[in-house]
């Protein structure tokens, strides 16, 4: 009778967790950071768990003070001072330029100046080009002498009105286009709306697609020299994300495709679409890649590992720190111990970030404070495995089966000669936000031939981000050039290396 009220009682907070969980995902902020101070509320709890077990768990982690309560100042609004300057002189009107009493003239002593931003929206133009057609006269050609090769010839179109042969659309539409779905997140049929309103102009959202699809084929070649080199690397990180595809296959209905993403820090970044998430995918998108591969727990990439002798596999402690973070409620100071932990390790990540140390220096200071806190973690894990009060399938069981089972691989970024290596991946996830926002917007692919072209796009979109440059200014010079560009030299027109460009000419 025991045993049976204690299962129904393990069912019931397992089920009271969940509903908490899935309230707070709908209703809670989705940031894992707790507010300051609020940690504390268990440090008595934490200390008495401690005091239990002492010699298992290490030093119990001191209460922060938060500091004086002050009011945060607003942030002033701040534009580039290499705006476009527009100057409008008002000058007093022409009665009052002489004193009406004396009869002198009042003259100009000083502009007394205010500066104010203005903006101008966009706008449709019509581009009409003429280009010169010149032949020679057929007397010329008619009379004694050598044949001319050429009789008649033409001027050239300009660049950015030969993207796409036969359309209508300039450089700056497409370019717009671009950036407006895959970087602001309208969706076409959206698009279509705004400039039919607003504007008077009717573009179909087939006619849109259509171009989008021209476009993919320019940028195609800028999309495989981009994976060229991430490969070429030896750090990558790999995540993916899931999308909702229309398939023709199976009609009036949407199933689920993916996004698998690939970061090597301070390169660029890659999108590849594929229907499936099997490691198939991530062995022919990885191909022969060897040297460090930081994942999260995802199977595919453990298999992949075992087929790739030359990879090494690291983990994510943003991961496990979720799953600990989310046994808090159910599971109180033992699932705090560890957030309070993991914390330690992320201040050590922050206090390199902030001394600008390189990879050397950050792999001995992680020798020095990360591991101490990596062993007293893993002592607790093993502790924890063996009490009977933690459910193996309570939140803190599962989180703890979790970080067990990825250990060898949550623990080797704090090895010698791994200081290049993150302390989890949140670098590709923050790649892969903007798809998350987007698909809020756009809600599913509508075809899988679409899911390929829109990976080419956000990949350009998001190497841009990645290295701080306008998507829209790289676009208008890229694309009109790629064409003509040779092909040996592409790696040249890459996000980073245009930046790179740009700026030494501006120097």
């Amino acid at each position: 009778m025991r045993s049976e009220l204690k299962k129904e009682r393990a069912l019931r907070m397992e089920l009271e967790w969940k509903l908490r969980q899935l309230l707070g995902r709908h209703f809670g902020p989705s940031s894992e950071k707790f507010a300051p101070g609020e940690l504390d509320l268990f440090a008595e709890a934490v200390q008495a768990v401690i005091a239990e077990e002492s010699g298992t768990a290490g030093e119990a982690p001191a209460a922060a003070t938060p500091g004086p309560g002050r009011k945060p100042r607003g942030k002033r609004t701040r534009f580039p001072e290499t705006l476009r300057e527009e100057i409008i002189e008002v000058d007093v009107p022409e009665e009052q330029r002489v004193c009406p009493v004396t009869g002198a003239e009042r003259r100009l002593m000083r502009w007394e100046e205010s500066v104010k931003y203005n903006l101008v929206p966009a706008h449709f133009v019509r581009v009409v080009i003429r280009r010169a057609v010149r032949a020679v006269s057929p007397a010329v050609l008619a009379g004694p002498g050598p044949d001319c090769p050429e009789p008649v010839v033409s001027a050239e179109m300009p660049a950015p009105y030969r993207v796409i042969p036969g359309a209508v659309a300039g450089c700056g539409l497409l370019v717009h286009l671009i950036v407006s779905k895959y970087c602001d997140h309208l969706p076409f049929y959206r698009l279509e709306q705004i400039f039919r309103r607003r504007h008077g102009v009717h573009i179909d959202r087939s006619t849109m697609c259509h171009w989008m699809k021209r476009c993919v084929a320019h940028l195609q070649v800028l999309y495989e020299a981009i994976l060229h080199e991430l490969l070429h690397g030896n750090y990558l990180q790999i995540d993916e994300t899931m999308i909702r595809l229309m398939d023709p296959d199976s009609p009036g209905k949407a199933r689920n495709s993916y996004f698998w993403v690939i970061v090597r820090p301070g390169h660029g970044v890659l999108f590849h679409f594929d229907p499936g998430r099997s490691h198939q995918v991530a062995v022919d998108l990885l191909g022969d890649f060897t040297g460090r591969l930081q994942s999260d727990g995802y199977g595919a990439y453990r298999c992949l590992a075992s087929r790739n002798t030359g990879l090494e596999l690291f983990g994510c402690w943003a991961h496990a720190r979720r799953k600990f973070v989310e046994a808090v409620d159910a599971n109180g100071p033992d699932a705090v111990w560890y957030v309070m932990e993991i914390q330690k390790l992320y201040r050590v990540e922050e206090e390199a970030r902030r001394a600008g140390l390189d990879h050397g220096a950050r792999s001995a200071l992680r020798l020095e404070k990360s591991r101490p806190v990596l062993e007293s973690i893993r002592r607790r894990l093993d502790a924890d495995g063996l009490r009977s009060a933690i459910l193996p399938a309570s939140p803190l069981g599962k989180a703890i089966g979790y970080t067990l089972g990825q250990w060898s691989g949550l623990e080797c970024y704090a090895e010698p000669g791994n200081g290049m290596v993150e302390i989890d991946n949140n670098l590709v996830e923050n790649a892969i936000r903007p798809t998350a926002i987007g698909k809020k917007n756009w809600l599913f692919i509508g075809h899988p031939n679409a899911g390929q072209q829109s990976a080419i796009l956000y990949t350009i979109i998001e190497n841009c981000r990645l290295h701080g440059i306008d998507p829209a200014e790289y676009l208008e010079d890229v694309l009109p050039r790629i064409q003509d560009h040779a092909k040996s030299r592409i790696s040249e027109l890459l996000p980073r290396q245009w930046k790179a460009a740009r700026d030494a000419k501006a120097a």
